[in-house]
């Protein structure tokens, strides 16, 4: 493995924390793009901005997301590929890389230009039997990627890991060295025994300089697991402890994601627009938006129907990649709205790996609630982004909101003004939290 060592010590050193690689076939070329398999998995596993619709063609609908993407050569130079992007085909389901050699410098001799050029005929019949490698080094932000000849020693010496079942399978089509020493999901666990261990813990969370302070609210379980693990309650993109998302849970909902919407009243108009009209409670001084909405079901309290809209529930396809849950009254007006473009987002970084701790509450009269977390701890993984819509439209997923706005004096305007709280829940029961998973597998703590 010296060459290929060599190879990944050089994306080590420009800021890779992973290296991944996959054989490419004759098909993977500047012509037909690179593909990345069928899994939309790979989509988790190599860094993108912003999932946007590409609009419909004749394979469907598309989105793109743009890859912060470098290529590096033997000598370790790099040289940027600006325009380097993902294509998401949900119909098939497939996924393929393009414009990965667009905008690079022609002068330099970094990207291999004459490796991704589509074959001939006779070029085609005489690699039928040989692979070139495409090798990735990511981090959170950026992809550096490095691809060998078709018989260089990178070449043979990766064949030989994956004849030698030396490397593992990840994201359907490419391959990983194991990694040495505890996964990442041993480390959970045994981060997750010590929390159980330390008995009902005080519920508290993280300010947003990482500082602990006491919450007294009745939600706080969630904010006092996050807390133990030195997590902030930002909103952030990214998993919560390496590759796992922590959900705490008592045995009845979960929280699986507060996504805000992004077209309708909601956006174009504001919170406040949105509250005036479609309130479930209106007073004086405060404005609240708080009842379940499921699909195809009209809300009684607010006059809304939620609807999956360019979705074709019998093939599981988006149809209409402007589509998506769309929240809408009696005349067609679209209060909310989180387009597949949001939701696709939101699965990409969030659903992939995830934990659930269960807990128990202890809320003593006069005191701070208190929590201890397990001993059950169930880990769901392998989902696919079809399962994820599909719970969406059968409301195994639901919409559970709880929005308010608050007419309370501002010492920076010296006036009354409307402070917002911002809440878009989407639960699902706990009984029903495995249909959205291929692998379910439930630990004591106390066994491990």
């Amino acid at each position: 493995m010296k060459y290929f060592a060599q190879i990944s010590e050089r994306m080590r050193e420009i800021g890779a924390t992973r290296i991944i690689f996959k054989a490419l076939a004759n098909n993977d070329n500047t012509k037909q793009q690179i593909y990345l398999g069928a899994d939309f998995d790979v989509i988790k596993a190599i860094p993108s901005g912003e999932v946007y619709s590409g609009g419909m063609s004749k394979k469907g609908a598309i989105f793109k997301a743009p890859l912060n993407f470098y290529w590096i050569d033997a000598d370790g130079d790099v040289d940027h590929a600006p325009n380097a992007q993902l294509i998401l085909y949900p119909k098939y389901p497939e996924i393929r890389m393009s414009g990965f050699l667009a905008g690079t410098d022609k002068k330099r001799d970094v990207t291999p230009r004459h490796l991704m050029q589509p074959p001939t005929k006779q070029e085609r019949a005489d690699r039928i039997a040989v692979n070139r490698y495409l090798i990735l080094g990511v981090n959170k932000e950026s992809i550096f990627a490095y691809c060998t000849s078709w018989d260089d020693e990178v070449a043979q010496e990766l064949k030989q890991l994956i004849d030698d079942q030396k490397a593992k399978v990840v994201a359907s089509v490419f391959h990983e060295l194991p990694s040495e020493g505890p996964s990442s999901e041993d480390k959970l666990l045994i981060k997750l025994k010590d929390i159980h261990h330390q008995g009902a813990i005080e519920s508290c969370r993280l300010d947003a300089e990482g500082n602990l302070k006491a919450y007294k609210a009745q939600n706080g379980a969630g904010y006092t697991l996050e807390a133990q693990f030195g997590i902030t309650p930002n909103g952030s993109p990214d998993p919560d402890f390496m590759d796992w998302e922590l959900k705490a849970h008592s045995g009845s909902v979960v929280t699986l994601m507060t996504p805000e919407p992004n077209t309708g009243v909601y956006i174009e108009e504001g919170l406040k627009a949105f509250l005036d009209k479609y309130a479930t409670r209106k007073q004086a001084r405060r404005l609240d938006f708080a009842s379940i909405h499921r699909v195809d079901e009209l809300n009684a309290k607010t006059s809304l129907t939620m609807r999956m809209e360019g979705y074709d529930a019998d093939k599981g396809e988006i149809t209409d990649p402007l589509g998506g849950l769309m929240l809408r009254d009696s005349q067609g007006n679209l209060a909310a709205g989180w387009r597949f473009e949001k939701v696709i987002e939101h699965w990409k970084n969030k659903h992939t790996n995830t934990c659930y701790v269960s807990y128990s509450a202890i809320r003593p009269a006069g005191e701070s609630p208190k929590y201890q977390f397990g001993p059950e701890v169930t880990l769901g993984n392998d989902t696919s982004l079809k399962h994820f819509l599909q719970g969406l439209y059968n409301s195994t997923i639901y919409y559970d909101p709880g929005i308010n706005m608050k007419l309370e004096f501002s010492k920076k305007l010296g006036a009354d003004d409307w402070k917002p709280k911002k809440r878009n829940q989407f639960r699902a029961k706990w009984r029903q939290v495995s249909e959205l998973y291929n692998n379910v597998r439930t630990f004591n703590l106390n066994e491990i």
